[in-house]
């Protein structure tokens, strides 16, 4: 074997069938089908159609304004050149302008990455362009409210704020001379809250035909205020734990007084105030300013500010006797009525405590003081006293119990009758 392969008869025949076994495989297609000893190669022609004609030009500095956007190219030659370029299209047929300036010009069309063995005909050869200098110009982006009348009712759509407020649009002078508007688009079907999105831009011509250029940037921020049925309602602040001895409350106020209520219409309707906003009075030894968070009531989709100031202003305590009041009875029916036991009369003596401005403007129409008997049965019973005065002013006595006598009130029959059985109980005892 060693002495076969040293044989330079060996080799070189053994070369000679390798190369022929190649050549028969490349030319596969192509082998004439009379039988022969090696194939033969065969010519053939191909035209591709609608080739994209590439441009190299300063895109930076200039625009074409015209120009073919395809050619036509034949090809002839050995097939198999052919099917390798069907396969593995690396070829580019293009014009360079690189040299040339602003104006028209008649430029030969070249190729490159053609197999050699094909020949190549471009159809047309030469092509006519146009070549001029870009221009920048900058136009406000215009914001177009789709389905802008689907809003819910009662809802308002404010002025859109967009960021940036121009577009700078970019390409031939010829070309800048067609630009109309920019424009971005937002739907406004169901929006219940303010829009806050990124939109693409748009440029458009006259007619209102889109152009495709070069705007920068691409997309501009909008935001749209949508506003929702709205009213002001009063906060209701609500007083926990008590005042260190010795002090009293002068005022409580919020900054602000009202706040702005966003809702439905019909759930706008059901609220008068808002509840909730909670001090704790055992923490205060001065004059105290609270920020508290306002609690949004269930349906309300805002509430604006969200947190208020409440100022808390105290003074030194003074006390102040209030006599003869009389006790008011409340949820007594037409067929009772109540008859005071302790006090007797029906009137009792308060110790009004407060600041001093409180306690000077107090007046006893200001106070009212009552028992409730509504939930009280026929007989003898203590029911604690109620007392409703001036927001600022506390009471000693309140929470006190009177006692009373609940009986049924007897109408004209019920006392003729009352009357009879007791003459008749006369009569049976004098005999």
């Amino acid at each position: 074997m060693d002495k076969l392969y040293n044989n330079p008869w060996f080799v070189k025949i053994t070369s000679f069938f390798i190369a022929v076994m190649l050549f028969a495989v490349v030319n596969y297609d192509n082998v004439n089908n009379q039988p022969g000893v090696l194939p033969t190669i065969t010519n053939a022609s191909k035209t591709l159609e609608e080739v994209p004609l590439h441009v190299h030009y300063d895109e930076d500095q200039y625009a074409i304004t015209e120009i073919p956007e395809n050619v036509q190219v034949h090809l002839r030659g050995p097939q198999n050149f052919l099917n390798i370029l069907q396969i593995r299209p690396t070829y580019e047929v293009y014009i360079d302008l690189r040299d040339l300036g602003p104006g028209s010009h008649n430029v030969a069309v070249e190729h490159r990455n053609f197999p050699n063995e094909l020949n190549v005909n471009i159809v047309p050869q030469t092509v006519r362009v146009t070549i001029e200098e870009k221009r920048t110009i900058s136009l406000p982006v215009e914001i177009d409210l789709i389905n802008k009348n689907a809003i819910n009712e009662g809802y308002s759509v404010g002025e859109p704020v967009v960021n940036p407020i121009n577009v700078e649009i970019t390409a031939a002078e010829s070309i800048l001379n067609h630009v109309s508007f920019a424009k971005g688009f937002v739907d406004l079907e169901g929006v219940k809250r303010t829009v806050e999105t990124s939109v693409p831009v748009k440029v458009y011509d006259q007619q209102g035909n889109e152009l495709h250029l070069d705007v920068n940037p691409t997309v501009v921020d909008v935001k749209i205020p949508i506003t929702s049925p709205n009213k002001d309602v009063p906060l209701k602040v609500n007083r926990q734990g008590e005042l260190p001895e010795g002090l009293s409350i002068r005022s409580i106020t919020t900054d602000p007084k009202e706040v702005t209520i966003y809702a439905p219409k019909d759930i706008l309707n059901e609220i008068s105030y808002i509840d909730g906003l909670n001090i704790d009075l055992s923490t205060i030894t001065e004059n105290t300013i609270f920020e508290v968070e306002i609690p949004v009531p269930e349906g309300v989709e805002e509430v604006s500010p969200s947190t208020v100031d409440v100022v808390v202003e105290v003074d030194l305590e003074e006390q102040l006797e209030v006599d003869n009041l009389v006790i008011e009875v409340i949820g007594l029916t037409e067929q009772m009525e109540v008859a005071f036991v302790e006090p007797e009369e029906g009137l009792v003596t308060l110790t009004a405590k407060g600041s001093p401005n409180s306690i000077d403007q107090l007046q006893k129409e200001d106070i009212v003081v009552y028992i409730d008997v509504s939930q009280l049965s026929v007989g003898e019973h203590e029911v604690p006293l109620q007392i409703s005065g001036p927001q600022n002013v506390t009471f000693g006595n309140e929470g006190t119990n009177v006692t009373i006598i609940v009986s049924e009130v007897l109408n004209a029959s019920d006392e003729d009758e009352s009357s009879e059985s007791e003459e008749l109980d006369d009569e049976t005892t004098t005999n």
